[in-house]
């Protein structure tokens, strides 16, 4: 059996990743969990993939590291498209993300890299394995027969159990006694109120992150998200959940319909927004999503949000 290649980036990918590392030098270097503190809104995994993934990152992601290291947003716009075009183009392959975040699942951990990615990029391969773990015998040297309880198939019926079994005793926790467990009980495993049910966001289609308004102006903010579950959304809203409304908080509606959407389809959704009378103000506004009832439906996801500077 050869033994496992290293994943190479594409050159175009290298020279963009490069520069982002130095970026972050000239900022001083902060860590991820200060850039993601100082975003708000990408977790700092995602931050790390950034500059260790093997996949171009959406630029939503990539406007973060660069606004948490005070770059030319731009500037790096230019440069992202350039690679981006230079990966379809053959250089590589730009593909879909290592890793998304906003508006998407949250991992239990988010851990922080415990060393550098150059540092992880530098280790010695390991012994080549085959596909349950055991180590190939060098060339020459006489294979022991493998024993029935570790050929391939037996080993991943194995493993389907017992995950079936880690799925039972998650259910069985969250609804203890004699009854039978409920849809929403099933369902919570998977972060949504229905199973099934997920979510993407695209973009900001109006009033990007960050937009200087006028005092007591008024405007109107529209995202785009995608049905990526295979749950028909009927009857939905966004709940605005940073209540009650202050003096100097953005003001809109507490709840805002969103169109019925098919799996895979996508929807705008829009909020008016009145900025509030005094300036300077940063208005940060959160949003869930729930049904007619309020239930939230999507409590392992990260709130969709928008964010303006109110200024004079």
């Amino acid at each position: 059996m050869p033994s496992p290649k290293m994943v190479e980036r594409p050159a175009a990918l290298e020279e963009f990743v490069a520069s982002l590392r130095r970026l972050r030098e000239r900022a001083g270097d902060p860590s991820f969990r200060r850039m993601a503190s100082k975003s708000g809104a990408v977790s700092h995994a995602t931050l790390h993939l950034t500059v260790t993934g093997h996949r171009l990152q959406p630029w939503e992601t990539v406007r973060e590291f660069v606004r948490a290291c005070d770059g030319d947003e731009d500037e790096w716009h230019a440069r992202w498209q350039r690679t981006r075009d230079a990966l379809a183009d053959g250089a590589g392959t730009c593909g879909s993300a290592d890793s998304g975040d906003i508006g998407e699942p949250r991992t239990a951990d988010d851990p922080e890299p415990a060393e550098p990615a150059a540092a992880v990029r530098a280790a010695p391969l390991p012994a080549p394995r085959d596909a349950v773990g055991v180590p190939v015998p060098a060339a020459g040297t006489p294979e022991r027969p493998r024993p029935w309880w570790r050929s391939a198939p037996v080993t991943a019926g194995l493993v389907a159990v017992v995950v079936a079994l880690v799925a039972v005793v998650v259910v069985l926790v969250a609804n203890p006694g004699d009854q039978p467990p409920s849809e929403q009980s099933v369902a919570a495993a998977s972060g949504s109120l229905h199973p099934g049910d997920a979510t993407r966001f695209v973009g900001d289609v109006t009033i990007p992150d960050g937009t200087e308004v006028r005092p007591g102006s008024q405007f109107v903010k529209v995202w785009e998200l995608q049905n990526t579950g295979s749950v028909e959304w009927r009857q939905r809203h966004l709940q605005r959940i940073d209540l009650p409304i202050g003096q100097d908080d953005c003001r809109t509606p507490e709840r805002i319909p969103v169109t019925d959407t098919a799996p895979r389809e996508h929807v705008q959704i829009t909020v008016t927004v009145r900025a509030p009378a005094t300036a300077p103000a940063d208005c940060k506004v959160r949003w869930k999503m729930v049904d007619d009832s309020g239930r939230e439906l999507l409590p392992g996801y990260r709130p969709i949000f928008f964010e303006v500077r109110v200024r004079s």
